[in-house]
């Protein structure tokens, strides 16, 4: 039996089809902007949503059929299910009497995280579920897919780390509480106390009091940001953050000790969303009690913004702190993002008690806490688009700007649906750009077609792993800058056909694009992953040594076709003879460089009249080692009347592919330089005493180059832009 429907109710939404202004419904997205999906019997609710690497979209939740089931759904970027996640876009788990998804994220690899409790009858248990990029409980994690955490009864917030490990933050007898798990659901004990960091914070009298983690965040620089609220003996509620190391020790250099707790000067305050900003400001949402009728409580909603040690910024607000009423009786803050231009976005509901009206908002302000009069009705939209009982849990901007909202609504037949709404963000501004697609992606190479749009001169493009950009960033600065010394110019359509990639790996083709004007875009990125290699049988190689003098030697390994990996070097005879063949090849390949197609590389700086051993291992696609190759060689001895070569000096270095060399004695010397993979790029006999190198067409990286005279090798490296 089938027990979801897609409920698409025209007749009941009047939502403005050419609406084109910021805060409008995006009329490209469900039905005029608004999507309700039906899952279980009578009731279902969406606390959290992700965004995928492709644009799809995450809903998680709970919904009921006799008893809650953790609940995820996803949609395409249209605001149609996606049919090939679970079953036609929806997943349910049982796990135990109740359960209650709160928190969903995605990993770098696909796999889904959703996080929240379970009720088994008679205790609550924090959970942790991971599911694979199609929707099936994934059989690495935890124990089929599932972990228990019994030192804590509710999480609120999962984050991913950039290592795939998993951050969560709730509450364990009424306490802040973190853990963090390994990335194969294992809990991580390098981490607070035995994987779980369990804070009792104290009240302004300085005693214990109750409180609750209601939202996490991730610094740059790893700390871990925690919001929500504490009891207070006298005031009440009120907002409550703190920071935490690393390794999920409280964080002295943060406020007052580690947290502080804030009074805004109402009955109760409540901390309820948390975003860190690019800059490392910290900005908090929530509600401010300022009244109570009888039966009827009555908030403002409350921005808080505080610099990235916990003071507050005096360019925000009224010292650091903002309230928006926007409704007489009840607003509440339940999620925050930020974005790229810096203005703030929050959405909660709007509550009229007296006459039992739930509406859903979206609030936008600037940088400095002022509405921002361009968004909807003098910066917030308010919405009803059912005409009935609305709720928001989430709010996330998209790339392009688009603001999507995730929720739960009542239908017409009174019962609880999954809700997502998609506004329209500013208008976009058109920029130089460059499209970017891809074509025989293989295991290490593809072909990548840039495209410029109108409105670009020039561009530059270059491909590389976000641990190459991440690795060559410091050197220059801005990605920009990077881009451009390593990259290739271009001003016209083309195909470029890049070569020794790494298999199945993730890559990014970074541009920039600089328009006829001399403005220059920010930089952009377009995601590929290579093909995986080899095969499921033997993995084996060749080698072959050739032009051996006393100082170096060329490897040559070739792979067979069932080698996914190898690995490959030179050791000494001696040393291979002290630990012994099998310690041998396990260095090999544990050593850190995999390589995935033929090596051929001039090993430099050798010891003359030497015995050594190559060595080549290689794995299969399955990871099972074939059998190594090992062969002998000696170096050559050095002769007393060889002429010595004075150490090369190489100028500029680094430089944009044209260089001199200078050193004495350099004449009739053979010249080589080599890349990174062995590959020689250029090669020559020195007859000049300066000489000129031009490898301009050759890619940005470093380069060895070596100077051979009388069986005596020298060398040195540069880097070419």
């Amino acid at each position: 039996m089938k027990h979801f429907y897609f409920l698409i109710i025209a007749s009941l939404i009047s939502l403005g089809l050419y609406a084109q202004n910021p805060g409008d419904y995006d009329p490209d997205f469900g039905t005029s902007g608004v999507v309700l999906t039906a899952i279980g019997t009578d009731f279902c609710m969406a606390n959290s949503m992700a965004i995928q690497r492709d644009g799809k979209i995450l809903l998680g939740g709970q919904a009921r059929f006799g008893t809650y089931k953790f609940t995820l759904a996803r949609y395409n970027t249209d605001g149609t299910l996606d049919a090939d996640f679970g079953y036609e876009g929806i997943v349910n788990t049982t796990i135990a009497n109740s359960d209650f998804g709160v928190s969903v994220a995605v990993q770098d690899d696909g796999s889904i995280i959703l996080a929240g409790r379970v009720f088994d009858g008679s205790d609550y248990y924090a959970t942790v579920v991971r599911y694979t990029s199609i929707g099936e409980l994934d059989p690495t994690f935890g124990v089929n897919g599932i972990i228990q955490l019994e030192n804590l009864s509710n999480i609120e917030q999962a984050v991913i780390l950039d290592d795939g490990k998993i951050v969560v933050g709730g509450y364990a007898s009424d306490n802040f509480a973190l853990a963090r798990l390994n990335s194969d659901g294992t809990i991580d004990i390098s981490f607070g106390d035995n994987g779980y960091t369990i804070t009792p914070l104290l009240d302004e009298s300085g005693l214990d009091a109750s409180s609750f983690i209601q939202d996490i965040d991730i610094q740059a620089d790893g700390k871990i940001v925690a919001a929500g609220f504490i009891y207070s003996s006298i005031t009440f509620y009120d907002m409550a953050i703190a920071r935490y190391t690393s390794d999920g020790q409280l964080d002295a250099g943060f406020a007052l000790n580690g947290y502080l707790t804030l009074d805004l000067g109402g009955l109760a305050d409540f901390g309820t969303a948390l975003n860190i900003q690019d800059d490392g400001k910290i900005v908090i949402g929530g509600h401010k009690e300022f009244a109570i009728l009888t039966g009827i409580p009555e908030y403002d909603a409350a921005i808080v913004r505080l610099d990235s040690d916990g003071n507050f910024d005096d360019t925000f607000g009224t010292e650091g702190i903002a309230f928006y009423r926007l409704t007489e009786q009840a607003t509440y803050i339940e999620d925050i993002d930020i974005q790229n231009d810096g203005k703030i976005i929050f959405t909660g509901q709007m509550v009229d008690y007296s006459n039992g009206i739930y509406d859903i908002y979206a609030c936008r302000i600037n940088s400095d806490g002022t509405s921002d009069v361009l968004f909807g009705n003098d910066g917030f939209v308010r919405m009803d688009p059912f005409n009935s009982d609305d709720n928001s849990s989430t709010i996330l901007v998209q790339e392009d700007g688009n603001i999507l909202i995730g929720g739960y609504s009542t239908s017409p037949a009174g019962v609880y649906n999954f809700l997502v709404i998609r506004l329209l963000g500013d208008a976009p501004v058109e920029l130089p750009a460059v499209d970017v697609t891809f074509d025989n992606i293989e295991t290490t190479s593809l072909d990548a077609t840039l495209a410029p749009n109108d409105l670009c001169d020039t561009f530059y493009f270059v491909i590389m792993t976000p641990a190459d950009m991440q690795q060559w960033l410091p050197m220059f600065g801005t990605e920009a800058a990077l881009i451009k010394a390593f990259g290739i110019q271009a001003d016209e359509t083309l195909t470029h056909h890049f070569t020794e990639l790494t298999p199945n790996t993730e890559y990014f083709v970074y541009t920039v694009s600089i328009g006829y004007d001399g403005f220059e875009a920010p930089y952009d990125s377009t995601f590929v992953q290579t093909l995986a290699g080899g095969g499921t049988g033997v993995a084996t190689a060749t080698i072959d040594l050739t032009e051996i003098t006393a100082t170096s030697v060329r490897m040559i390994v070739t792979p067979n076709s069932e080698t996914a990996e190898f690995h490959d070097g030179l050791m000494t005879k001696t040393y291979f003879d002290e630990i012994g063949e099998e310690a041998a090849i396990e260095y090999f390949q544990n050593d850190g460089y995999p390589l995935y197609e033929t090596d051929n590389w001039v090993w430099p700086d050798l010891e003359s009249n030497t015995e050594y051993k190559a060595i080549a291992t290689c794995k299969n696609a399955t990871g099972e080692w074939g059998p190594a190759t090992i062969k002998d060689f000696t170096t050559l001895v050095v002769s007393m009347d060889n002429i010595e070569v004075s150490p090369l000096v190489v100028f500029p270095n680094p430089g944009k592919g044209q260089f001199e060399i200078a050193g004495d004695n350099l004449l009739g010397s053979s010249l080589r330089i080599i890349d990174m993979n062995g590959k020689i790029v250029y090669s020559s006999v020195i007859t000049n005493v300066a000489t000129p190198i031009d490898i301009r067409k050759s890619n940005s990286g470093m380069y060895i180059i070596e100077i051979e005279k009388d069986g005596q090798v020298t060398s040195s490296k540069f880097l070419k832009k």
